[in-house]
């Protein structure tokens, strides 16, 4: 079967619930998981079991799950088969530039939109770390989903304000669930353009 053109990578995530609720998410945001891949890291990840497919509601079982015991270098290998990777964070990791020598920045979720018949990968990383930095280097863009939070209350107004700690106030399953949400019904939007 062909590649999928979304591919949902998991940077040591640990707790079986998570993982499970995000294999879910993929299989059922994914044509019962038949558009999106789900790739883990061999180590430090969780491992399939029970907990994970009940976690799953079954679609353990039902989609292909790959490993991989090196994810910079299959990232990497993404990005030179012509997959966007973007990697979910709070902010873009500082020091890290793009091709032309400029400084990453982390884009609000609702400004991604999707590039025409480019693939992309999105890399969630681990409960209360994120994404290693080895893995942070091998994305080609950051993505985040921006908290609006409430402002100058003490003088009776209350505004909405974007913050750069949005994704760090979800859950990684959650987060997986809206950014895959949104990534799939941009790629729908653009085909049906």
């Amino acid at each position: 079967r062909d590649s999928p053109s979304l591919w949902l990578v998991l940077d040591e995530v640990v707790d079986p619930q998570n993982f499970g609720a995000l294999v879910r998410s993929a299989h059922f945001l994914g044509n019962a998981g038949k558009d999106i891949g789900v790739l883990v890291c061999a180590k430090n990840s969780a491992p399939p079991s029970p907990v994970v497919s009940a976690a799953s509601a079954g679609a353990l079982e039902l989609c292909d799950v790959l490993q991989t015991s090196n994810l910079p270098r299959t990232l990497r290998a993404a990005t030179d088969a012509g997959y966007r990777v973007l990697g979910a964070a709070a902010e873009a990791p500082h020091g890290l530039t793009d091709g032309d020598g400029n400084a990453m920045e982390c884009q609000d979720l609702g400004d991604v939109t999707c590039d025409e018949g480019q693939p992309t990968v999105l890399v969630l990383g681990s409960e209360g770390h994120g994404l290693r930095s080895l893995v942070a280097r091998a994305c080609t863009g950051f993505v985040r989903i921006p908290s609006f939070g409430t402002t100058d209350i003490s003088a009776g107004e209350t505004q909405s304000s974007p913050t750069c700690a949005g994704v760090d106030s979800l859950n990684v399953s959650v987060t997986g669930g809206i950014m895959l949400w949104h990534l799939v019904s941009g790629m729908d939007t653009c085909t049906t353009q």
